[in-house]
């Protein structure tokens, strides 16, 4: 690992683990002094977290922990809408009639489901849990480029949801993947996946603006 690897990991675990807020600044002189490494590692290591879009650089400003506007709810629902949807309308195409989600895909439920039950308050462990649903559905499709396009969203998606930690809880989460998981194989699963993501959406838009 080098120098620019270990800094962007520990900055990443930051973010995604919530120590690091939206919007947060990212002083340059403040990084090298906490990781003891030179001014060009630590904007390397900030311009690699900006192409996993977890940081933003603003003229003036400098890089601050990406916050998400409403248009960039929408933009990343949309996309990500467009993959899963293609992977849930595939993955019914090729399953059996009348057969049950594929046991990646409940197995993924399942430890999701475990973690939000044993461990509400593990948000990070619920994150990854949730990603890995989500990844698990995409990769049942079997399309390679699917897989890789959803893989490449995973950083942003995980930044998502920690921004809606404070409206989604463990229990709503619960209920929410296992009406998805329920309906996938359906005639209504791609439009059960389609009315999940836009709620999500609609989540963290409705909490943006309530914000003082």
């Amino acid at each position: 690992m080098t120098a620019v690897d270990a800094v962007a990991d520990a900055l990443r675990d930051d973010i995604l683990d919530g120590r690091l807020g939206a919007d947060e600044p990212l002083r340059e002189t403040a990084l090298t002094a906490r990781f003891g490494v030179n001014r060009h590692t630590v904007r390397a290591a900030l311009q690699a977290l900006a192409a996993e879009r977890l940081v933003t650089f603003e003229a003036y400003r400098g890089a601050r922990v990406r916050s998400f506007s409403d248009a960039d709810v929408l933009a990343l629902m949309e996309y990500r809408t467009a993959i899963e949807a293609e992977a849930v309308r595939l993955l019914r195409t090729r399953a059996e009639p009348s057969s049950r989600p594929p046991a990646s895909i409940i197995a993924a439920n399942d430890s999701l489901r475990r973690i939000c039950v044993d461990r509400p308050a593990d948000h990070r462990a619920i994150e990854v849990a949730h990603a890995e649903l989500h990844h698990a559905i995409v990769a049942a499709a079997r399309s390679p480029r699917l897989s890789e396009a959803h893989a490449a969203l995973l950083a942003e998606l995980s930044l998502f949801m920690v921004q809606l930690r404070s409206v989604l809880p463990p229990e709503e989460l619960i209920d929410q993947h296992d009406r998805l998981v329920d309906a996938l194989i359906g005639d209504h699963g791609e439009a059960e996946l389609r009315a999940h993501l836009a709620h999500s959406a609609e989540q963290l838009i409705a909490l943006r603006r309530s914000a003082p």
